[in-house]
Parts: C-alpha cells; structure tokens; sequence
C-alpha cells in the first residue's frame, strides 16, 4: 500500500465516518488502485475533485453534508500539502479560498462532534437521532426522556425505519418528560385525527422486526414458532421462502409433525438440499425470487403518524355527556 495514500485515507475515514477498507475498496473499483499506480492516477489532473466527491458520496451508507464531502474529497487529492501558487494557479484563488472556508466549516462540526453527547442540548440529540438513528444518542435520549413518551412523528406516509421526526414539537415533549408523565396521543389540527406519541425506544429497529412462520403463518418470538414447536433461528430467508412454497403445495400435510421435522432437517442444510428433496418447486422458487415476489415472512412494523380520534363528535372531543 502507498503509504502517502493510507493516510489520506485514514484521515477521510475519520472526517465521514466511512470505514478505511470500505473508501480502499470504492477506490480501487473506481481505478485508483492500493499501490503506487493508483497513487499516480490520484495525483494526475485527470482525476478531479468532484470525480473524487461522486466516489466517496456512493461509498456512505448516509447522505453526507455537502460541505464535509467537498472538504473530504480536497483531503483525499491534495493530502496536508501546501503549495506555493504559480502565476497561472494564483487565477484560482477563489477557489482555494473557498476550499479553505468548507474544511473550517468542517473542523467546526467535527469539534462539535468530539463534545461527549451529555454535553449535547436537547435539540442537537433530536436532530442527530432523526438524521441517522445513532444509538448512543437514543440511549441518551431515552435517559433524558425517563422513558417516556417524546417522539412526534410528522405527518404523512413514512417508509418503516425512515420516518421524519417533528423536531419541535418533539423537543417541547422531551421537555416536559422532565417533570411529568407526557400523554400517549395529542390532537392534529381540528379533523379529528389525533397522533401518537413514541418513547424514543419504540422506532428501534431491531425491536420492530416481525417474522412469521413459513409453515403456519404464525409470528415468531425469537425464532420460534410455538403452534409447530420449531425453532427457525439458523435457518435463512431464502430457505423459509421455500419451506412456505413447501407447505402451500398439496404435497405437503401442514399437521403432519414427522413432514414439518422432515422440511425443517433439509432447511437446515441450505438452499440446494431443499432443492433436492423438492425438486418440483424449485423452478418456481427461482422465478419468484427473480421477480421479488418470494413469500414476505419478514417486515418491520410500522409506526402510525395520525389515528382517528375516538372521542372526536362533530367537531369536539366528547366523552359521556362532557365535551372539551
């Protein structure tokens, strides 16, 4: 490895967070090989910083500020090396200047970054939590929140695990958890639609997947399907995609426990087993699997932004013969 690009792109890695094998690997991919070829066509005037920006955005697993992906990509060219300015790149002074700008900006975040999260405020753990789920930052909100109900979600269709969190009225509710139990619904405009409020913990992801049993449809508690007493914890998607095409089929006697232990012992050698001892379902198998239609045994919950108001009649929120 050059070792004048191992440390540019160690220093990168530190500044997006990016893994140092994942930024090597996207390099390499891209033409800028680990050795002292690659560091050449780095260098060359060929390989500008924008090209450098487009692979370093497609390598991140989040959407990177504009300015630290700019301020990267300068640091992955150019290295720590200051140059003195011949008369002809003394044209592009404006262009220094504002690289300079964007890396300050940047140190800025960073520094701000290195603060321990106790020292964050409310609003920059909300902002942060809503931007990229950071565990630590849930667990510190959750002990700031007491475990209560803080999160708002904004209204509006949100895909399971992206939703977009209302920031103020969120903090307003964080606040509040402080002194006192914070309510499980608040009113939304004057429709009649109320929304729920979260504990920071309920938008965990790993707490909201649901799986169900490619046997009986059952959901499963820890791989576990307590109306057929098997357990699915090692057995992949793939494999329970076909061992739900299994049971469907006529062949196959769902109350048949020695056909269940059967399915479940060849699952449990892989994917080509099961296409052995079922060969009749294995070209239907891969033409579902090409159109992405293989049975869904695995989701993740969703969070409601609005339900309707139970108590809401004609216009007020009622209950018995009281209106409020």
């Amino acid at each position: 490895m050059s070792s004048d690009l191992s440390a540019r792109v160690v220093k990168v890695s530190k500044v997006l967070g990016i893994p140092q094998k994942t930024i090597l690997k996207a390099l390499d991919e891209a033409g800028i090989s680990n050795d002292t070829e690659g560091l050449f066509i780095l260098n060359s005037p060929t390989t500008s910083v924008p090209d450098l920006e487009s692979i370093l955005s497609d390598c991140a697993d989040k959407i990177i500020k504009p300015l630290k992906l700019k301020a990267a990509a300068a640091l992955l060219k150019d290295g720590d090396k200051e140059r003195d300015l011949d008369p002809v790149a003394k044209q592009e002074v404006p262009e220094v200047l504002e690289k300079k700008l964007d890396t300050m900006v940047d140190v800025a975040e960073a520094l701000k970054s290195f603060r321990p999260i106790q020292q964050w405020c409310d609003r920059e753990l909300l902002e942060k939590f809503a931007l990229d789920r950071d565990s630590e930052i849930e667990q510190e909100l959750h002990k700031r929140s007491f475990g209560r109900n803080i999160i708002i979600l904004k209204q509006g269709k949100n895909e399971p695990g992206k939703e977009e969190i209302d920031i103020s009225n969120s903090l307003e509710l964080l606040k509040m958890a402080r002194k006192r139990v914070t309510p499980t619904i608040i009113p939304v405009g004057n429709e009649g639609v109320v929304s729920p409020v979260y504990p920071i913990l309920r938008l965990n992801i790993q707490d909201r997947i649901v799986e169900h049993c490619p046997l009986c449809s059952e959901t499963l508690y820890m791989g576990f399907c307590e109306k057929c007493n098997v357990r699915f914890t090692d057995i992949g998607d793939d494999e329970r995609a076909f061992i739900h095409l299994i049971a469907s089929s006529d062949q196959f006697d769902v109350n048949s426990f020695s056909d269940k232990k059967a399915v479940i012992a060849s699952a449990s050698k892989g994917i080509v087993d099961l296409r052995l001892t079922w060969p009749s379902l294995s070209q239907k198998f891969d033409e579902l699997k090409i159109t992405g239609d293989l049975p869904k045994l695995k989701f993740i919950s969703s969070r409601p932004t609005n339900v309707q108001d139970p108590f809401f009649v004609g216009g007020n929120r009622s209950m018995g013969n009281k209106s409020f």
